[in-house]
């Protein structure tokens, strides 16, 4: 699924620069946050909820994860080009039935029902550089009838 984004210059220029893999890899090889990433899907009880992924980067790591967890339905909406990448990435590891890859904002996205779950790695790579919070409360009030608080 593909939406129409409407971008100003300085998302644009986010987003463009999101596309050097090079930051995709320094989150992948961080073994102690992906672990701990893992560890609090794992402690949500994913089996046969519906997820969204706000961001889900190049790989989408906890789409995947939350997928391999029992997750129904996972959405993984990523906003740069890298969600190409994050399509082939959950075909090849057969999670193409489960996780569905949306390229687009989550703001100018319209998913096709409510969700139970939402994740994120909203505070990117170095703790501040995302800045994707906003995003995900967004997501948050628009998807979720019972999400209260925020991760």
């Amino acid at each position: 699924m593909e939406t129409s984004t409407t971008t100003s210059e300085s998302d644009r220029q986010y987003f463009e620069s999101y596309e050097d893999i090079e930051s995709h890899e320094i989150m992948l090889k961080d073994r102690p946050r992906n672990k701990a990433y893992l560890r609090a899907l794992e402690l949500a009880n994913l089996e046969g909820k519906v997820v969204l992924d706000v961001g889900a980067g190049a790989a989408a790591f906890l789409s995947m994860a939350a997928a391999r967890l029992g997750a129904k339905k996972v959405y993984a909406v990523e906003a740069s080009r890298m969600a190409d990448n994050a399509e082939a990435i959950v075909d090849h590891n057969g999670y193409s039935g489960v996780v569905e890859v949306i390229r687009g904002r989550i703001e100018d996205v319209v998913l096709p029902e409510k969700v139970d779950v939402i994740v994120s790695e909203w505070m990117g790579f170095y703790l501040l550089h995302e800045s994707m919070l906003a995003s995900v409360l967004v997501a948050r009030d628009r998807y979720s009838d019972s999400i209260r608080g925020c991760c």
